[in-house]
């Protein structure tokens, strides 16, 4: 075993068994005193001698805010110099949704929590295809790795790099305005300081910046999406006598299954945090699942749905989950779905239904940079304005650039918006083309021309049966999917000029390989695991390609199972 794999399993003992002890800045923190908090109001500004040439605010340090930062570090210094880059982000360390809820009871409805996580979170897509380009997770990391090692991932790549002198913890972005034109102008940002020991508590002080361009890398995973039936207060009121209070919840309430030992239960979902509920609680409770449709057009239909994620969601012997259709609506007694039947004895409704896109610190009462309204008529050749319809923002070129008429397009730009990619390497290709776009605008096609290529391509997802307003930033399009968007984006930047032409896809064979084949390598790690094999494969796979190799040994092996006892038992457990 190497130096490094040892170093790595003695601090992954002590991360995994108290997944909040990496906190590099605890002493600080310990040492806090309350006695000045929300006592000063302060207008942070810089003095004149040392304006920074050009000065990006990056809200967020998660994935995507880690990969836009580390991208226009990487910028040649002659290109930056004189940048001033600052990163905003109000958890407690980086990494974004990874980072879980501090210690302590957890939040109850409306407060919401910082995190989804919940304990037995793992990945489920093998690692090697979720990373940032040659930086590998460390030796002896298991192919679906738990929350803790994704974090402790995140965290190694800001140390790696030297991120951290440019990000601001527990500094939260609450508003963001505009102030100039569609050519030129500036940021009014202010950031709340928070009380790192009482973050909901009363800032401790309010910073006042001005900025030339800004980042929105916030992720999209903090507001959740919850369905509006008739009857739910109604249901809700009438426990029945002896029985738990009746309970609706988003699953990003959802942490234990032990809660639900026994009872009824409702997961409302078809999305991965549904289907981990719907095998977690399924091993103690009896489940019936309602599965809501995730993607519009008519050529998708509830059967083939349905059957596409049974396989990923097949519960542990004992436990019964029963597919069933959306909810209707609720009686006093009753929760009633679409096909007229009914159920009496349900104790609990776990809504594993998504999340909003919502920026507040650019919206109303704090911004007029983005509008939220979901049943807008407007489209991206009308939208006078950022539009948000809570599942899609436009106009967007690429999913990137603002393309609204009253600031220029390198002015605001969002990394991280796509779902249903791996984030690590799509917020690198985003980035890449954020970063030599603020270098040089002239990167960028004219807004004419960004504005025509994102109608063309709303026009294509229409033509393949999608509405694109429906269907969002989901790279779901046959045409494009999550890797050939990773290309373009890096491609075009050869054709510019901006990246040297080398003959190379982005985006690997072996990690189009890796996600194709995420659900065969998912049975073959549980097999692995089960059979107690689980150090044998990982044994001396350190780099990118021996990660990459150890995918494709896997895939062969597992397959050869299959073919050789039939069809495969589907026991993996769906990870979100």
């Amino acid at each position: 075993m190497s130096k490094r794999a040892r170093e790595y399993l003695v601090s992954l003992e002590e991360v995994v068994s108290v997944p909040q002890a990496r906190i590099p800045w605890q002493a600080l923190w310990d040492g806090y005193s309350d006695d000045h908090a929300g006592q000063t109001v302060l207008s942070h500004a810089v003095p004149v001698e040392s304006q920074p040439s050009k000065s990006i605010a990056i809200v967020g340090a998660g994935s995507g805010g880690l990969a836009i930062l580390k991208t226009i570090l990487d910028l040649p210094a002659e290109v930056r110099e004189g940048w001033e880059v600052v990163v905003y982000d109000q958890r407690l360390d980086v990494g974004g949704l990874w980072l879980a809820d501090p210690p302590g009871p957890p939040p109850q409805p409306p407060v919401l929590p910082e995190s989804p996580v919940y304990p037995l979170l793992h990945t489920n897509t093998p690692h090697p295809t979720m990373t940032y380009p040659n930086f590998t997770y460390p030796p002896y990391t298991p192919l679906f790795p738990s929350h803790e090692y994704v974090q402790k991932y995140h965290a190694d790549y800001a140390a790696h790099y030297g991120l951290l002198p440019h990000i601001h913890l527990r500094h939260s972005v609450t508003a963001a305005k505009w102030i100039g034109d569609a050519e030129s102008g500036k940021w009014d940002i202010e950031v709340h300081e928070l009380n790192p020991k009482h973050p909901r508590a009363e800032p401790v002080r309010v910073l006042k910046r001005s900025f030339d361009h800004l980042v929105v890398a916030n992720g999209h995973n903090h507001y959740p999406h919850v369905p509006q039936w008739n009857g739910t207060e109604g249901w809700l009121a009438h426990t029945p006598a002896g029985r738990p209070q009746r309970e609706l919840q988003h699953s990003i309430y959802y942490r234990r299954p032990e809660k639900y030992r026994g009872r009824t239960v409702i997961i409302v979902g078809a999305g991965a945090s549904g289907r981990d509920a719907a095998l977690q609680v399924g091993k103690v409770a009896h489940v019936v699942r309602s599965i809501r449709l995730v993607a519009s057009g008519a050529h998708l239909t509830f059967s083939q749905v349905y059957q596409s994620l049974t396989p990923g969601t097949e519960p542990t012997p004992g436990a019964i989950v029963v597919p069933k259709p959306r909810i209707s609506h609720f009686t006093d007694t009753s929760v009633v779905f679409e096909d007229g039947t009914a159920l009496a004895d349900v104790d609990a409704v776990i809504l594993g239904t998504g999340y909003e896109f919502r920026i507040p610190f650019l919206s109303a009462p704090h911004s007029s940079v983005l509008a939220v309204d979901p049943a807008t008529a407007l489209n991206s050749t009308t939208a006078p304005t950022l539009v948000s319809n809570l599942r899609y923002v436009f106009p967007l070129y690429r999913h990137i650039f603002s393309l609204a008429r009253g600031l220029p397009p390198t002015a605001l730009a969002f990394v991280g918006l796509p779902v249903l990619v791996a984030n690590c390497p799509s917020d690198i290709a985003q980035s890449l083309l954020v970063a030599h776009a603020l270098a040089n605008a002239s990167v960028l096609p004219s807004r004419d021309e960004m504005r025509a290529d994102l109608v063309a391509r709303e026009r294509a997802l229409r033509a393949e049966g999608l509405d694109p307003y429906y269907v969002g930033h989901r790279l779901v399009s046959p045409s494009e999917t999550d890797h050939d968007y990773q290309d373009d984006l890096v491609e075009y930047l050869k054709r510019v000029g901006a990246l040297p032409r080398d003959g190379r896809k982005f985006v690997e064979a072996w990690r189009r390989h890796g996600r194709g084949e995420a659900r065969l390598l998912g049975r073959g790690w549980e097999r692995a695991v089960a059979l107690g094999l689980e150090r044998v494969w990982l044994e001396g796979v350190e780099t990118e390609e021996e990660w990459a190799k150890l995918l494709y040994r896997l895939a062969d092996w597992q397959r050869a199972y299959e073919e050789e006892h039939g069809t495969p038992v589907e026991q993996f457990i769906s990870y979100e």
